[in-house]
C-alpha cells in the first residue's frame, strides 16, 4: 500500500516535470520564433 502510494507520487511528480519541461520549450521556441521574426522585421524596414 505504501509503495503503491510512492509510486502514484513518483509518476504524478514526474508527469508534472515533463509538462513544466513541455511548456519550457514551447515558450523557447516561440521566443526563438517571435525574435526572429522582429529581427528581420527591423532588418527589412532598415534597408
Amino acid at each position: 500500500d505504501a509503495l503503491l502510494l510512492q509510486l502514484t507520487n513518483t509518476s504524478a511528480y514526474y508527469t508534472y516535470l515533463l509538462l513544466l519541461l513541455k511548456s519550457k520549450v514551447y515558450f523557447a521556441i516561440i521566443a526563438v520564433c517571435l525574435l526572429r521574426r522582429t529581427a528581420v522585421c527591423c532588418n527589412g524596414e532598415r534597408s
